[in-house]
């Protein structure tokens, strides 16, 4: 942390040496920027050596101390004041408490050590709140800038956008943040991103949707893409320090200020979307993988998803043609572009598949990302191997095939199992007697008509636990349990977990 400027004023010789040998300042934090007498000299030092913290004698020539303090107020200084003054003149130091860049006061001649550091300690957390604020409103300006495309041209420069972005595990259900609004981006305080690399100066930063933070350079023209990435890998370490976790970033340049400058955002994000095909930790020019901008809708892949190479490997049990055709599946979606569209419909449909083979088995449904991953999948490769394991261990299982009886009774429940399902209206569904579907359930499965009951209600519950914020109650009611105590202690049962755990779990 760099040491927080203080400037001490004090029209007395004697007590601004007081002052400056009280406390060893840079153990504390701290480093004295400067020294003057009256607070016209003050002011222009306030301006030129721009201080954290100005510890101001009230009393003074030329320009006394509540003089100063509104003059450095009027010009925006950013300083905040720790007053000083005698017994006499506490009415007047009163005065100056008012201000509200003040924020704290001395009495000279019962000044200590404990008492500087306290005050201390005080104007520093006044003025890093104070920055906080004022940080924020800049990133605010220049959000609205970009976006709004009046981000101002400046002839001989060339703009970068570097785009963070924190590395998130693939989901089924596609996170798509907007960069509409300036809150839950990724903290980094702006003295954390370089000021200068590569021939690259930094303009600013600003939120761009939930995990994103976008950093804005500017340069010279002519600066290579190379500069650019090296800036951009510049910024990413030094993200991933300050936060501890795996970040990524997404850089891309622009001639130009205005709409071509938001569209060099655009780009970022676009490639940042993308992030599944790039994995964590990356560091990725936007202007040269092969990401389809403007962006496609979703559900506009470019072609169906084929699984004759898979039927095949299924048919014939063989492990190797298996995941042959599952890799194959994956790759497709690679070339001639990045089809994330095409990769959330190839794992859609995928999961169907190879959930409708455990249940004809007799399996429950599980996710095959969550139950096969080796940890959490970052990449496509990580995915493609998640379901290559998947299907090959329903091909090694022989799949206990079930009888048509017992197949349709587990179907009306998965299509039933919201309501309050009793094993008679589900043999009434079938057309067999209650005695005989239970003997089914047991001969077949080895397990009640209530044992897959609850699997079934719980497998349904842990999908909207991933996928969904909603309550506990409402989870409840639409897995078929009409108490949520209930619902937690049969969560419980099978899971091992209450269901809050297992969404805490399930957080990236």
């Amino acid at each position: 942390m760099r040491p927080m400027r203080v400037l001490i004023v004090d029209d007395e010789r004697i007590t601004l040496d007081h002052v400056q040998t009280l406390i060893p300042w840079e153990s504390h934090g701290y480093e004295i920027a400067g020294t003057a007498t009256n607070g016209k000299r003050a002011l222009a030092m306030c301006l030129e050596l721009r201080p954290h913290i100005a510890i101001v004698d009230i009393r003074m020539p030329i320009m006394d101390g509540l003089e100063l303090i509104r003059a450095a107020a009027e010009r925006n200084a950013g300083i905040r004041f720790i007053v000083m003054s005698a017994h006499a003149d506490f009415e007047y130091a009163r005065q100056a408490l008012t201000l509200g860049c003040v924020s704290g006061y001395l009495v000279k001649y019962e000044l200590d050590e404990a008492r500087l550091l306290e005050e201390l300690a005080k104007a520093r957390a006044a003025w890093e709140a104070d920055e906080a604020r004022r940080a924020a409103e800049r990133s605010e300006r220049l959000r609205e800038a970009v976006l709004g495309r009046r981000f101002p041209d400046a002839p001989g420069s060339v703009y970068g956008v570097v785009l963070l972005q924190a590395d998130r595990p693939f989901a089924s259900v596609p996170h798509v943040p907007e960069p509409s609004g300036p809150g839950g981006g990724l903290a980094l305080p702006e003295a954390e991103i370089p000021q200068a690399v590569s021939g690259w100066e930094r303009i600013g930063a600003f939120t761009a949707g939930t995990g994103r933070l976008a950093v804005l350079f500017s340069g010279p023209r002519g600066l290579s893409r190379e500069s650019l990435r090296t800036a951009a890998a510049a910024v990413r370490t030094r993200a991933a320090g300050r936060l501890g976790s795996g970040v990524s970033c997404f850089h891309a340049a622009s001639s130009g200020g205005g709409a071509a400058l938001r569209d060099a955002l655009g780009k970022a994000i676009e490639a940042a979307r993308h992030a599944v095909f790039c994995g964590c930790q990356a560091v990725v020019d936007a202007d040269a993988v092969p990401v389809p901008y403007p962006a496609r809708r979703a559900g506009s892949c470019a072609g169906g998803v084929r699984l004759d190479e898979l039927a095949h490997g299924l048919n014939s049990r063989h492990p190797e043609l298996i995941e042959s055709a599952v890799i194959s599946l994956f790759e497709r979606l690679k070339t001639p572009e990045w089809d994330l569209p095409g990769l959330y419909e190839t794992v859609h449909i995928l999961t169907r598949l190879y959930n409708e083979r455990r249940t004809a088995a007799g399996l429950p449904e599980e996710d095959p990302l969550a139950a096969h991953a080796v940890g959490p999948a970052f990449r496509i490769e990580d995915i493609a191997r998640a379901f290559a394991a998947a299907f090959a261990q329903t091909a090694g299982s022989g799949e206990n095939r079930l009888s048509g009886k017992l197949r349709k009774a587990i179907g009306h429940i998965r299509a039933h199992y919201a309501e309050d399902l009793r094993i008679e209206d589900t043999a009434r569904a079938v057309g067999i007697s209650a005695s005989y579907l239970h003997h089914l359930f047991k001969r077949e499965l080895g397990r009640t008509y209530l044992d897959v009951l609850t699997e079934i209600r719980i497998e349904q519950a842990k999908r909207i636990l991933r996928e969904e914020d909603a309550k506990m109650a409402d989870i409840s009611g639409r897995v078929g349990y009409r108490s949520p105590q209930h619902f937690s202690r049969m969560f419980k049962r099978v899971t091992g977990l209450l269901p809050h755990q297992f969404r805490e779990e399930c957080l990236p």
